[in-house]
């Protein structure tokens, strides 16, 4: 990863400085990882994506695909208003360690609606979305079927 980050740098045309402060981490934090002292946290690796949103994650993690997203991709990303059904803290089903799963509400909004037919346009459904919180937490929505 440290050689992918190290290319997106060239290509955005900002040094590692930069880079530190625009995702809001320490310089030196940076400095280690391109020098292969220190992986990448889970926090750092969110932080890139939340602040370069355009970024492949799949290319950023796993080396795979083109640095940039699609710009269908960036349309759906762009795109999606998702409403959610969520549980109440007092639902004993749920484990403090398992993933919570919620439902995708069927009232979608127009914006919703054309991102969907975007989607099946291209013969691809969403089976899952995965949102990653900065406390290393993680939920899980499925849509209703």
């Amino acid at each position: 990863m440290q050689d992918r980050i190290r290319k997106f740098l060239t290509q955005e045309g900002i040094t590692p400085s930069q880079f530190a402060e625009e995702i809001g981490v320490q310089r030196s934090a940076i400095s280690h990882i391109l020098s292969g002292r220190n992986f990448p946290s889970y926090e750092i690796i969110t932080k890139i994506l939340s602040r370069y949103k355009r970024i492949n994650p799949d290319w950023l993690l796993l080396g795979i695909g083109n640095m940039y997203r699609s710009e269908h991709e960036n349309l759906v990303e762009n795109n999606l208003d998702f409403s959610v059904k969520t549980s109440t803290p007092d639902d004993k089903s749920i484990s403090n360690n398992s993933p919570k799963e919620k439902n995708i509400n069927s009232e979608t909004s127009a914006k919703t609606i054309e991102t969907n037919q975007l989607i099946t346009n291209v013969n691809k459904s969403i089976d899952k979305i995965v949102v990653l919180y900065s406390d290393k937490t993680f939920e899980i929505y499925s849509p209703q079927k």
